[in-house]
């Protein structure tokens, strides 16, 4: 199974992809070279309607500092 992934970095969306698993609360997701964050909350979506085989999660992420 995949999930269809939105990540907010500091609230901001940062990726928008399909990806194979899911990171968990407390793991740290690398976005680029010098830009990581810690994920604090992960969002199952629901409500919305399955186009594909993917279920949607968004993901809250903070900066590392």
């Amino acid at each position: 199974m995949s999930f269809k992934v939105h990540a907010y970095l500091d609230y901001k969306l940062v990726l928008n992809r399909t990806i194979p698993h899911l990171p968990r609360v407390g793991d740290i997701m690398r976005f680029s070279d010098g830009l990581y964050g810690v994920v604090k909350e992960l969002t199952w979506c629901m409500d919305e309607d399955a186009h594909s085989e993917c279920q949607r999660v968004n993901i809250n992420v903070l900066t590392e500092e």
